[in-house]
This record gives C-alpha cells, structure tokens and sequence, in this order.
C-alpha cells in the first residue's frame, strides 16, 4: 500500500473543500506533486477521517524536525554562492537587489526542478492577478 505525505493529502482536503470533483483532484496532484495519484477511495477515506487542522499540525512537526538540515543548507549556500554574487554585482555597478532576488529565484529552481518551478510561478502570478483585480475591483466601489 502506497503511502502519501502529509502536504498532498492537506491538498486533497482543500480541492474537496472548494468542490472540485475526484477527476480534476486526481489530475492536480499528478500536475502539482509529478507523483501517480491516489486512488478515489483512499482519498474518500481521507476526506472522511482527516481534517486540515490536524493534517497542518502534521506538515509541522515535520517542517520543524527537517529545519536545522535546510537552516545549514541555505547557510551553506548563502557563503559561498549568495555573498560572491552580490560583490559581483556590486564590483559591475549592478542593482545588488535585484541580482539578490535573481540568485534566490535560480536556489529555487533547482530545489524544486524546473517543471514544479514553473508552476509554482504560473501559480502565483495567476493568484497575483487574482488579488490585483479583486483589490481594483474594492477600490472602485
């Protein structure tokens, strides 16, 4: 029996909690996680026996054992890619900003791998443009 973690069942609980149907929840996860989907069963289980706060308290027992191996990975990363970057950019008359936020952008990507990379950024931009045009829309009333 295969075993899924604590992040895509959470997700399987708030597509179901926005109504989407078992179909569009199956092809998500396989988008979203690049990992074969649960079958419509066990996520009914899920549905029924979990809820999202106990499933968020899971992803944070889990996030806070993994924190001092990412917290000395990106200390690691920070000295020896971040810090010469930076001088660099400074050294050519560069916006040291903005290769700062370039040099996150590409630490990202190569965790994620660029596929989740990119949608994660699709995402956000979708979300961005979402918000903006409901905060347009409130600042017009």
């Amino acid at each position: 029996m295969e075993r899924f973690k604590t992040d895509v069942k959470l997700f399987v609980l708030n597509e179901r909690a926005e109504g989407k149907g078992w179909v569009a929840i199956k092809q998500r996860i396989q988008q979203k996680f690049n990992i074969k989907p649960p079958t419509t069963r066990a996520m009914q289980k899920w549905e029924q026996h979990l809820n999202t706060e106990t499933l968020k308290e899971e992803i944070m027992k889990d996030m806070k054992g993994a924190m001092p191996a990412i917290a000395a990975e990106a200390r690691l990363h920070f000295a020896q890619e971040l810090l010469p970057t930076l001088w660099r950019a400074k050294e050519a008359g560069q916006d040291m900003e903005l290769e700062g936020w370039k040099w996150f952008l590409h630490f990202i990507d190569d965790r994620l791998g660029s596929d989740r990379f990119e949608l994660l950024v699709s995402e956000y931009m979708l979300k961005r443009k979402d918000t903006g045009t409901n905060a347009n829309k409130e600042i017009e009333k």
